[in-house]
């Protein structure tokens, strides 16, 4: 492919740049390389000479293929096949190896039976030679049998028979077992390092006497092969008196030519080129794995000659055996398994590797390869390092017990630690093999991770519950049984629950198994469950507090916690919440979501925000599922607008929508996105959008209409989006973005008398038992009363939401909305009386810690006041100033501003004589007094 013309072609269809880096510029295609783990500086040798590994040329195309589409282009065919490999003489460094090559080579095939011994130290290229004459041999097809001798090498070297005690008898057999390596015909190609030890013991020659393992090899294999058989023997050292074959001694490469050989190959510079020769020390083998490696040419056996590559073949190897499905390896764990920073390895190790220390490591294909070539102690040794890294790399260690088999002690792993269950689903198909207790300690562990998160559904779960129904031990079924009550609990199908925890299994008494204690306690937790759904908060408050339950740990406390918090029961719900403890992640996350949500209730988003942030970040670490993770960043996009952020709130729902897409078919009921959408819905409103907030909640609406299960959740968030609705309409009849401070309507409005219809129609149904339908219904009387134009009718629904207020937050913003209601009748002296009595319950809201109360709350409440008291002029304003000098009120400035102009040409005489007074220049010919008060005092709020 012509690289230059191909990206001149893009370059001139791109449309131009901004700032920065031009799409498509040299610079542009460096950096996008290097952040795809390829190497940058191979760009320009790719464009200009066509010149770099098969990898990078890979990338760089993606990266044109990407600019094309762009571009509306297309790329030109890359003109040849596969990547072809260099002729294998090509990377013979030296005379004496090409000499070798070629003398061996042509005796082959002319039909000669060559003896060729090739001697040299390490790195001299004798792997490579017999590597490339293999090769070469079996191009013209030639028969090639090729065989590495190192160490014991009990692989290679069987004993062919009892070994007797005499010296005699060992180098007998031990050439007995080297003649089993002798082929019939054909070439014979053998690498043999200094260390050789046949068949445990020292190299011996035929009468017994000890020798070298290079002149050990020329007796037994080279002298004693067949006739018509080809014989190459790759030795280090001399070969004392050469028996039976010529003897050609090689040297590493010159620097020169490791240079040369570099440049060419791997298209790198020469000060690059100078970098790799010192690194690797002219060692031949490792140039040439370094070259192939990143030209993706290398061999498997290549690899596994190498003592670094073969380190790293079989340590990867055992990551990907230990990890299945894991594509990129944490740093740490790379380096853990290597027992030293991947970083650190020799180059031509270091090149089988793609990405860094801080994306993380991936296999090259080469490496990958590689891994089907280990197997028993190669890969068995790495495995049992991993077992045993310290508790940061805990998934590596459940990994790997797996992978070997070990069931006990992954169990008691699990039983020590058990958060680290939440890495045993994805091995689940291999831990289900397990046996005996090892195997219902391990299902129970799968069946509670997925229970944890929510999901009962999940194939893994499932299989593992039933797992355990099949258990012959009764107090392991009663759990199991619980179990699926939960999940029928989740489902929303609460006779079925109620079914389960009837059943025999349950209800009959096992002895003081933990299986049985640990099963009451868990159907304790259901029972009070399911009390709470119907709105029995005191038989609910029985169950959760049962003295069986008082090992119940940091489940317990979480539904002591929700029941006292359903109950009105503030303190204690709060401080039962509190101490569930971070050893527990995901219990802990959802306790400090609900201690969040509490506080938001009770008028304190300056302590629930913060507590929900917790909740977040400690779900996400501890891996908690994506629907519970995004409830919990829409009740924090919640807090944001009642801080008077929404735009802050509005990004954070966002990415709550990420998290459970819309084209998600695990969510067939709708419920877990419609809930996000119509949770977004007030944070529309309060950016002033309220057409983009209905087509939001017509969006949750249709997902909620096709909910096939949880019809009671689906009902009420239903119920709860079509108040969304109403706000939509309320908020575009006021006219001002739904942030308070809010005035009722002097005249009526079409949207007004719609958000009317909504309202009426939510509450001619009765709100029911449950404490969020409470809530609902005082929320709905509250809008009711901001959307009716008639003051004394607008009263009378703010005294009907008065009687539904069960703490003083509730009922402060009801006497602050009754106090507005009043103001618009022309009852200043009971609207006063109201406000009086709201800022008293705001001052003693009667929580635990430090923190200001709601500021949307005071600044509605500092609004009504100006309303009232704006007729005394200046001194109104001075003490509105001062009062709103408090930061958490910064955001809602605006309105309290826009309702004190209002006021004062609602109650001044002379409203411009008043603004004069206090300093406002503006031309009274060209602005409304509002408006001149509300831009004077927000300019000179701003920093210049």
């Amino acid at each position: 492919m012509n690289w230059k013309a191909a990206l001149a072609d893009l370059r001139a269809h791109l449309p131009p740049g901004g700032g920065g880096v031009t799409p498509g510029s040299l610079r542009w295609l460096e950096a996008q390389m290097e952040a795809r783990g390829a190497k940058p500086g191979t760009v320009r040798n790719i464009v200009y000479r066509d010149v770099g590994s098969a990898a990078d040329k890979a990338a760089l195309r993606g990266l044109l293929l990407e600019l094309a589409r762009e571009a509306g282009r297309t790329l030109p065919d890359e003109g040849h096949g596969p990547v072809t490999r260099p002729a294998a003489e090509l990377e013979l460094l030296g005379r004496s190896k090409k000499r070798a090559f070629r003398q061996f080579t042509a005796g082959v095939r002319a039909g000669r039976a060559p003896r060729l011994i090739v001697s040299g130290r390490a790195g001299a290229g004798k792997t490579v030679l017999l590597s490339r004459v293999e090769r070469a041999l079996r191009d013209a097809d030639v028969a090639v049998r090729q065989v590495f001798l190192s160490g014991a090498a009990g692989d290679v070297l069987v004993p062919r028979g009892p070994i007797g005690s005499s010296f005699a008898a060992q180098a007998q057999a031990q050439l007995d077992a080297a003649r089993a390596l002798l082929p019939q015909d054909g070439a014979l190609l053998v690498r043999v390092t200094a260390d050789l030890q046949p068949l445990g013991g020292p190299p011996r020659l035929p009468d017994g006497a000890v020798t070298d393992a290079a002149t050990w090899a020329a007796h037994a294999l080279l002298r004693r092969a067949p006739a018509g058989v080809a014989v190459l023997l790759a030795v280090e050292g001399d070969v004392a008196g050469a028996p039976g074959g010529e003897v050609i001694e090689l040297k590493p490469p010159t620097p020169t030519e490791a240079r040369a050989f570099l440049m060419t190959r791997l298209g790198v510079t020469r000060a690059e080129a100078e970098r790799l020769v010192k690194e690797t020390g002219r060692h031949l083998d490792r140039l040439t794995l370094l070259a192939n490696v990143a030209g993706d040419g290398v061999q498997v056996n290549d690899l596994l000659a190498d003592p670094e590559t073969r380190r790293l073949v079989e340590v990867t190897a055992a990551l990907a055996q230990a990890l299945p499905g894991q594509l990129t390896w944490p740093d740490g764990w790379l380096s853990a398994a290597l027992g030293q920073a991947a970083s650190a390895l020799p180059p031509h190790a270091r090149a089988l590797l793609l990405g860094s220390a801080d994306a993380g490591w991936r296999a090259t294909p080469a490496l990958s390869r590689a891994w089907r070539a280990v197997s028993g102690d190669g890969l068995h040794g790495p495995l049992r390092h991993l077992s045993t890294l310290d508790t940061a790399h805990g998934q590596v260690q459940v990994g790997a017990l797996a992978a070997l088999g070990h069931w006990e002690a992954l169990a008691a792993l699990v039983r020590d630690r058990p958060d680290e269950a939440r890495h045993l689903p994805a091995l689940w198909p291999k831990v289900r093999t397990a046996t005996g207790e090892a195997r219902e300690v391990l299902a129970r562990a799968v069946v509670m991770h997925h229970a944890g998160r929510g999901e009962y559904n999940e194939p893994r779960a499932r299989d593992a519950l039933f797992t355990l129904m099949e258990s012959p031990r009764a107090a392991v079924r009663a759990w199991a049984r619980v179990k699926l009550a939960e999940s029928s609990l989740e489902a929303g199908r609460m006779d079925a629950a109620h079914a389960q925890l009837n059943h025999p299994d349950v209800t009959g008494r096992h002895g003081p198994d933990p299986w049985e204690q640990a099963a009451q306690a868990d159907a304790l937790l259901v029972h009070a469950a399911l009390a709470r759904w119907r709105g029995d908060l005191e038989e609910a408050t029985r169950a959760a507090s049962d003295p069986r339950l008082a090992r119940g740990g940091p489940r317990a406390l979480l539904w002591r916690g929700l029941i006292a918090k359903d109950a009105g029961r503030w303190t204690e719900a709060l401080a039962a919440l509190q101490a569930v403890p971070a050893a527990s992640p995901l219990l802990s996350a959802r306790a400090r979501y609900q201690e969040g949500d509490l506080l938001l209730r009770l008028g304190r988003p300056l302590l629930a925000f913060p507590a929900l942030q917790e909740a977040a970040a400690r779900l996400e670490r501890a891996g908690g599922a994506p629907e519970e993770r995004a409830r919990v960043l829409a009740r924090t996009a919640t807090a944001l607008r009642r801080l008077g952020d929404p735009a802050r709130g509005q990004n954070v729902l966002t990415t709550a929508l990420d998290l459970v897409p819309a084209d998600d078919r695990r969510h067939v009921d709708g419920v877990p996105r419609a809930r996000l959408l119509s949770e977004g819905v007030p944070l529309l409103l309060a950016l002033g959008q309220p057409e983009a907030a209905l087509r939001q909640a017509a969006q949750a609406l249709e997902l909620l209409a096709r909910s096939e299960s949880r019809p009671a959740e689906a009902q009420y968030r239903e119920r709860r989006t079509r108040y969304r609705v109403a706000l939509a309409y309320l908020t575009r009849g006021l006219g001002v973005p739904y942030m308070q401070p809010f005035r009722g309507p002097a005249a009526d409005h079409a949207d007004l008398r719609q958000a009317r219809v909504l309202l009426d129609d939510l509450l001619s149904c009765p709100a029911g038992g449950a404490d969020r339908e409470s809530m609902l219904h005082f929320d709905m009387r509250l809008s009711r009363a901001l959307a009716e134009p008639d003051a004394a009718l607008a009263v009378s629904q703010v005294q009907r939401a008065l009687d539904l207020a069960t703490h003083p937050y509730e009922e402060a913003q009801a006497r602050g909305m009754l106090a507005e209601a009043h103001l618009r009748a022309g009852q200043d002296t009971e609207a006063l009386g109201h406000l009086n009595r709201a800022y008293a319950l705001v001052r003693r809201l009667g929580l635990p810690g430090e923190g200001t109360a709601d500021p949307g709350l005071q600044a509605q409440l500092l609004a009504l006041e100006v309303r009232l008291t704006a007729h005394e002029g200046p001194v109104a304003l001075t003490w509105l100033r001062d009062a709103l000098r408090e930061p958490p009120l910064a955001p809602f400035r605006a309105g309290v501003w826009r309702e004190a102009g209002r006021a004062v040409e609602d109650r001044c005489a002379d409203p411009w004589a008043v603004l004069r007074a206090w300093g406002v220049t503006l031309d009274s010919g060209v602005w409304r007094a509002a408006d001149a008060l509300c831009v004077h005092e927000l300019s000179e709020a701003e920093p210049a």
